[in-house]
């Protein structure tokens, strides 16, 4: 027997498939709400006003914010990472000996500038690519992964930031 099913939040109906309220983006079994078969009448659904149909701005305000402290911390290693290797690779360059100083100086950090572009070119793709794959693979596992979680796991980091850090290691 089908039962009515209306979501607590805004009033909006639910299949029997959802997981999430189309109107309102809630999970259903945090908001559902199924008249029982003992009821004397069936219940209806709540009425709904204009400033609940709507997903509020608040909620999407902290979806984005808790996005990016998931993720800001990921990026500002890699780019640390980034930097670190960029500057070991131009100190150790033997260009970068004899001369004077100050045109020293300024050809280390104009040959950071360049090594450190070249590592954002060669390493985002990689990190995108390595992130794409595990989304995928987390897909056929049936696992409820976004592209967004899967780009910015550690271990996905980790595994972009190893080896620009390893570039830039002085070798023996």
């Amino acid at each position: 027997m089908q039962q009515d099913r209306y979501c607590r939040s805004c009033g909006q109906e639910l299949r029997a498939e959802d997981q999430f309220c189309a109107n309102c983006g809630r999970p259903v079994h945090a908001t559902a709400h199924v008249p029982t078969p003992e009821a004397d009448a069936p219940v209806p659904p709540p009425q709904q006003s204009v400033t609940t149909a709507q997903p509020s701005r608040a909620t999407d305000q902290q979806v984005r914010s808790r996005r990016w402290g998931q993720a800001k911390w990921k990026i500002f290693f890699f780019l640390g990472s980034v930097i670190v290797s960029s500057l070991l690779v131009a100190v150790a360059e033997p260009s970068t000996a004899g001369g004077s100083p100050e045109l020293t100086v300024v050809y280390v950090i104009s040959y950071a500038i360049g090594t450190s572009l070249n590592f954002l070119l060669t390493f985002i793709p990689i990190w995108l690519v390595l992130g794409g794959l595990v989304y995928l693979v987390a897909r056929l596992l049936s696992k409820n992964l976004t592209f967004f979680r899967a780009v910015f796991d550690w271990w996905v980091t980790l595994a972009v930031v190893i080896p620009i850090l390893m570039v830039g290691w002085p070798s023996p």
